[in-house]
């Protein structure tokens, strides 16, 4: 709680340590989590959790014990930092955004809940969450908002339920994405993912960058863990998510019947969407297209690096990530996969000027022009193009008829028009029921300020009845470059 809030307080309600608490100039800190334990209680309403929240943060991401075995059941609950509404205000102004002012302030708790790996085991595991709950709903029964954030790292550090300040740029776009969700009054839950918290601990790979499975699971047990902990929400999900977040919005949705959600999905919000194909970061393995994405200019590599690491240590076993790199960097490719952030990549950078120096020739070569070509030579190129292709899964079912907004930016430089009209063409061709909102002027992290609220107001048109926003100036036909390729789009 900050100075702002506290002014609004009768002075005889403030105790010292709560007076101590908001004595920050900084708007966006957030006071110490305290005891709340007198907190627990039935759950029937907004203002009090289903469970004793006493856990301290750091018991979030350490040892979770046994594992439950129900989808989402709660293991840890700790009282974060509230935040004022004047705060989320004066952080999203510094953001860009210019949108509907904020109607509410937020309380903010810490959860691990029960979740399943995305291999065939589907191996128990917990994931770390943040919790945002507006002190002033938008409605008397609110949705479950699960919000899936862009790429951060896989590494313990990067979880974005820590918002770790040194971790500020990557930190800026999570702001984006919730404080409006909460701000306008929603209750959401903003999911690590699987790997984060327990960190390393053995039957514990890092979250799996894209692997479709891994991160749906994670994200529709979210969705679970939010209602046990307000079981007050109504029976309706929203999914929303920026960049990676998309892929990952999209890819629980696209899984969401097979695997079961807390209740049925009525919308899906995603600004600049990762729903390309992945074999992308195959493709950069071939020197041809790889040169164009150099280690020093382009997230591109980083993220092939990622992507390859973590399917193989979550499907292959542990210690099959270094495996796929040249012997004399798999040590170094292992600590910056545990220990790097989204744009630390000096380490990287020291290891070769192209992605597919890192890798082991003998992989680049089996994946690389495979990826661009699709005519595999090898039992290994089977099983990661394979892998590629399970990472974009198709909306089939309720998936495909459940309403999407898609808002995108003009001058996206991380994912290019091209690549986005790849991206519209995959949801053309499975009929999604699909809305896009363009901004020519906005790129992948200010789109997020631009339509924030509008994305706010069609949450509420899908799932509490309100009328829908008018259409936006821009659709999808101001994209009119091609889907660009290699890779193919499939």
């Amino acid at each position: 709680m900050k100075l702002a809030l506290c002014s609004v307080i009768l002075t005889a309600l403030c105790s010292a340590l709560l007076v101590a608490a908001c004595s920050s100039d900084d708007p966006a800190a957030a006071v110490p989590a305290g005891d709340a334990g007198a907190e627990a209680g039935g759950g029937g309403d907004l203002t009090t959790p289903s469970v004793t929240c006493a856990d301290s943060l750091d018991a979030i991401y350490a040892s979770p014990g046994t594992i439950p075995t129900e989808k989402g059941q709660l293991v840890k609950c700790a009282r974060d930092a509230d935040v004022a509404k004047d705060a989320m205000q004066s952080k999203l102004a510094a953001l860009g955004y210019a949108g509907k002012p904020l109607t509410s302030s937020a309380r903010v708790y810490r959860i691990s809940y029960a979740t399943q790996r995305g291999n065939a085991a589907a191996t128990p595991a917990v994931s770390s969450a943040a919790v945002y709950i507006p002190d002033t709903p938008r409605a008397a029964k609110l949705p479950i908002v699960v919000a899936a954030r862009g790429s951060r790292g896989q590494g313990p550090s990067c979880a974005v339920s820590k918002l770790d300040p040194t971790q500020a740029g990557i930190n800026d776009d999570a702001f984006r994405l919730v404080y409006p969700l909460v701000g306008l009054g929603y209750a959401v839950i903003l999911t690590d993912l699987a790997g984060y918290a327990d960190f390393n601990a053995p039957g514990n790979p890092p979250s799996s960058y894209a692997q479709a499975e891994d991160v749906a699971r994670s994200t529709l047990d979210s969705g679970r863990a939010l209602k046990k902990l307000f079981p007050a929400l109504d029976d309706k999900v929203v999914l929303v998510g920026h960049s990676q977040g998309g892929h990952t919005a999209l890819a629980a949705l696209a899984v969401s019947e097979a695997y079961g959600s807390a209740a049925p999905i009525v919308g899906a919000a995603v600004y600049a969407p990762l729903w390309l194909s992945q074999r992308s970061w195959g493709a950069v393995l071939y020197r041809p297209l790889g040169k164009d994405f150099p280690i020093a200019g382009s997230a591109a590599a980083a993220v092939s690096v990622w992507y390859h690491y973590t399917h193989a240590e979550l499907l292959d076993g542990p210690g099959e990530g270094e495996k796929l790199f040249e012997a004399t960097k798999r040590a170094a490719i292992k600590k910056f996969v545990e220990s790097t952030c989204w744009e630390q990549k000096a380490e990287l950078e020291k290891l070769g000027t192209f992605a597919d120096e890192l890798f082991d020739p003998d992989f680049a070569s089996a994946v690389g022009y495979p990826s661009i070509s699709g005519a595999c030579a090898s039992p290994l190129c089977d099983k990661w193009q394979a892998r590629y292709s399970s990472d974009r899964p198709h909306l089939t079912g309720k998936a495909a008829t459940t309403p999407i907004l898609l808002a995108y930016g003009g001058k996206d430089t991380t994912i290019p028009p091209g690549r986005m009209k790849c991206a519209l063409d995959r949801l053309g061709e499975d009929k999604a029921n699909l809305t896009v909102c363009y901004e020519a002027e906005k790129e992948h992290g200010t789109i997020l300020s631009a339509k924030a609220d509008y994305v706010a107001d069609w949450i509420a048109s899908v799932a509490l009845g309100a009328p829908a926003p008018a259409a936006c100036a821009a659709n999808a036909a101001a994209i009119t470059e091609p889907c660009a390729t290699p890779p193919p789009n499939d």
